[in-house]
């Protein structure tokens, strides 16, 4: 029996603008969620909306709905009066199902800004990319009712130029206030406005003197632009901006070094501190800067935008270091993480350390020259008594090795320091398969570590967001977590900042729609619809029906179909390229939906007929009796030429049987990347056996090789080194079981916009039980199957109707079956080994053998 837990009987899980700590949000319209209480029938009938100027004014709001008699309770807009820029706001919400409900608990959110409120500042010294910058400032003794920093600091995108390598892909500031950390920026920016992260401070203000401070890198740009706002009880504000008033230390003594660790990919620097310069205390308040030089005015900034998706950092406890040798430490962490490590120590001045860190170790000692080209050696200096230094950047790695003086103890001096996207979690999964439960947590531990501001291939590598990563980091996401913010940002960067290889340019639009359907917040959708169309290729667009692009081997356009290319299975590149083909076809099913959403009936009837027509064509010209061939005038085969048509939908119904027996029986001849394709073709075509083979697999390419044999802890780029030399240990694009577990196993699908209606139609093929859980906006589904009593447990949430489907034998269900819901008979449908429960409310769905 699924327990339900203990929700409250109020709303709960509110969010605006799909954040869970809302700031940036729009102040004309944002869109309001929250998850429907369990009261009643669970079915929401009516809403009503408050906000208001602080979370005790309720009783004289901004804006009250009054009771809307409505079912909606995802990206419900906002109605009331514009609100005021860079103020915070609280909302409340109380819900009618069939009983009356409470207010749930107020939620604080934090508009955006209409300026930038402060002015662009760095420091004086020009031959040195690092620049300290603080300031100091008091308040009153009153109640601070919300407190928080916008901030933002600019440098290039990054990457290879024609002028060499620039820009670290990364954050330009980290920023203290009172001596805390309290976040980093700025993410990347889609467009040419200029991204600022919001951080909340409310905490760690006090009345009387307070300090901001930041410690900022960057060769090229360098702009820092921040703002404080507190707000007190009684509404007044102060506001405390970035002036020439600031004081500026440049960091050349404290940070010396000039060397990167982008590996040829981007400059980031490396972290050579000398601790004999550092000003200690300089980011709390009482710091004698009087010293330091007044900043310096910098370039205008573009246009401000707010950023929705923030990094977090988190310092974890000491982690014991083994003595290796005389002045040689190690650690392992156990998994691989994204961030860097604390050093918390009493030296002498003068000693070195010397931070070693490595995804994998090579003859015992830290692998620190990665595979990828990326080098992880910094030296700390250090003075004299007790100090504490953390890394400022990012580096993805699992072992730690320090060199030092014999005589230092560095057995407990080491902490991990974690950063990324705040996690949500929620997702889970266990099985009587405890192989496919190790590889489900290592593609779950792969997201929620890899996680940042923005969807990336790796934090290692290229740092590059990439189409095809972002397609299953999505899919893997929403698995495991409530969390929607980053792949909507990811989405509208990869819309405005394609990637090179051509059917990636056609994933945004499956990536809009897979989060439409998933949130139910067609903003998106409106605002890149005309740029998704400006993506597409139907300029080779034929009179058979086909593209007909002429290939190209690599650059701008080149098809890529799999990556590296060893993983091509000999696919042949021809004029009219099946993949691609695929893609295009499914990319016009997607506008075609889409532009219903919009109201744009014309381009509606245009896509469509665009989608059946590619369809025909593709099942006329490439689909021969035994597959699809790699293209037209091709006789070969490759895996993927019939992977992608099957997993993306466009493969005729009635040859699903033999496709998939074709696909079945050739093995995994793709990367991981592309083995999502061969999964979701798998499971799509009925073929769930063979789909469950692969998941715990054990030869060379198979999750348990990467887990077993490679020692990975997060999800890798390739199958293996011997196959990619350069490859990393944190690639998100190999996290495909999670979200196949979620979608095909525990079969939970979104089948109307925002969840508000599923289908659970659970495929567990060999597997005698399995239990798990699968985020949805609308709250949790909880499927749980015992194939020997013949049961089958579904937890619908609230405000949601299912679609049922069961495979009888397969979920050791046989006869007649019973199915109750909340406690109550319902019916079923269908005869033989498949039948349905067409549509079940929120509760408990039991399913038995009778």
């Amino acid at each position: 029996m699924i327990s339900s837990g203990d929700e409250p009987a109020r709303p709960y899980g509110l969010m605006a603008d799909l954040q869970h700590e809302p700031v940036g949000v729009d102040t004309v319209a944002p869109r309001l969620s929250w998850i429907v209480p369990a009261v009643g029938d669970g079915m929401q009938r009516m809403y009503r909306i408050q906000v208001a100027g602080s979370p005790t004014s309720f009783d004289r709001p901004v804006w009250d709905s009054g009771p809307v008699d409505s079912p909606a309770s995802v990206a419900v807009g906002y109605r009331g009066p514009q609100l005021r820029p860079s103020t915070p706001y609280w909302w409340r919400v109380a819900v009618e199902t069939s009983e009356p409900g409470d207010w749930s608990e107020p939620a604080r959110f934090v508009t955006r800004i209409s300026d930038w409120g402060g002015e662009p500042i760095w420091g004086p010294e020009t031959d040195s990319p690092w620049v300290l910058l603080r300031t100091e400032f008091d308040l009153p003794d009153r109640t601070v009712l919300a407190a928080y920093v916008e901030a933002a600091g600019l440098s290039p995108e990054g990457g290879p130029t024609e002028r060499g390598i620039e820009g670290g892909r990364q954050y330009v500031y980290k920023l203290w206030a009172n001596g805390s950390v309290v976040g980093r920026g700025s993410v990347r920016a889609s467009d040419d406005r200029a991204r600022y992260q919001t951080h909340d401070v409310t905490r760690i203000v006090r009345p009387g003197r307070n300090a901001l401070a930041a410690l900022c890198w960057a060769e090229h740009g360098r702009q820092f632009v921040a703002r404080l706002v507190v707000v007190f009880a009684d509404g007044d504000r102060i506001e405390v901006p970035t002036t020439v008033v600031w004081r500026t230390l440049g960091g050349s003594r404290l940070l010396p070094g000039s060397e990167d660790i982008g590996g040829g990919w981007y400059r980031a620097p490396q972290e050579d501190w000398d601790l004999r310069h550092e000003p200690v205390g300089w980011t709390q308040p009482g710091f004698d800067d009087h010293d330091w030089t007044p900043a310096v005015a910098a370039a205008t900034l573009p246009a401000p935008a707010p950023a929705i998706t923030s990094i977090e950092q988190q310092v974890h406890a000491p982690v014991r270091a083994e003595r290796q040798a005389p002045g040689r430490w190690f650690v392992d962490l156990g998994r691989e993480l994204v961030g860097g490590i604390r050093l918390d120590v009493s030296g002498r001045a003068g000693d070195r350390v010397i931070i070693r860190l490595g995804e994998e170790l090579e003859h015992g000692r830290v692998r620190f020259r990665l595979r990828t080209g990326n080098v992880y050696s910094d030296t700390w200096t250090l003075r004299d008594g007790p100090q504490s230094v953390e890394h400022w950047g990012f580096r993805a790695f699992r072992y730690v090795e320090l060199e030092c003086d014999p005589d230092l103890d560095l057995s407990q001096a080491v902490s991990p320091v974690v950063l990324r996207a705040p996690y949500v979690g929620g997702g889970s999964f266990r099985s009587s398969d405890p192989d496919l439960d190790r590889v489900w947590e290592l593609c779950r531990c792969t997201i929620e570590a890899t996680s940042l501001d923005l969807y990336l291939d790796t934090p290692a590598r290229e740092r590059g967001p990439y189409e095809g990563d972002a397609y299953v980091n999505q899919l893997s996401q929403y698995a495991v977590e409530r969390s929607y913010a980053l792949a909507r940002y990811s989405g509208e960067y990869l819309t405005r900042r394609p990637t090179w290889p051509a059917e990636y340019h056609l994933m945004p639009v499956l990536i809009g729609w897979q989060d439409y359907l998933t949130t139910g917040d067609d903003r998106q959708l409106r605002s890149d619809f005309e740029l998704w169309e400006s993506l597409d290729y139907d300029r080779f667009l034929g009179d058979d029906g086909l593209l007909h692009k002429p290939p190209i081997a690599s650059g701008w356009d080149a098809e890529l179909v799999d990556w590296p290319p060893v993983f091509r299975d000999d696919y042949e590149f021809t004029e009219v390229n099946t993949a691609l083909n695929a893609f295009q076809c499914a990319a016009h099913a997607a506008l075609t939906d889409i532009a219903m959403v919009i109201d744009r009936p014309q381009d509606a009837d245009r896509y469509r007929d665009l989608a059946a027509r590619m369809r025909a064509a593709i099942t006329a010209r490439l689909l021969d009796d035994v597959a699809y061939r790699d293209g037209l005038g091709s006789g070969h085969h490759a895996q993927h030429a019939t992977a992608i048509p099957v997993a993306l939908g466009i493969a005729p119904v009635d040859r699903l049987p033999g496709l998939g027996a074709w696909l079945a029986g050739g093995g995994v001849r793709v990367s991981i990347y592309a083995v999502q394709f061969l999964l979701d073709a798998l499971f799509r075509a009925g073929f769930v056996n063979e789909a469950a083979r692969i998941l715990t697999a054990t030869g060379p390419s198979s999750w348990l090789h990467v887990i077993d044999d490679l020692g990975a802890t997060l999800a890798p780029e390739a199958w293996d080194p011997e196959l990619k030399p350069n490859m990393t240990f944190s690639h998100a694009w190999g996290s495909a079981p999670v979200n196949v577990v979620a979608r095909w196993i525990l079969g939970v699908r979104p089948e109307a916009p925002g969840a508000a209606r599923i289908v659970v139609e659970p495929r567990p093929g060999p597997l005698a039980t399995m239990s798990g859980t699968v985020p949805t906006i609308r709250g949790p589904v909880e499927v749980e199957l015992d194939r020997a009593a013949g049961t089958l447990a579904i937890m619908v949430p609230t405000n949601t109707r299912a679609r049922i489907v069961l495979h009888k034998s397969e979920l050791g269900l046989a006869g007649p079956l019973t199915v109750t819901s909340a406690g109550h008979p319902i019916a079923s449908i269908g005869s033989g080994d498949l039948v349905e429960v067409p549509d079940v409310g929120p509760g408990e769905v039991v399913v038995a053998s009778a």
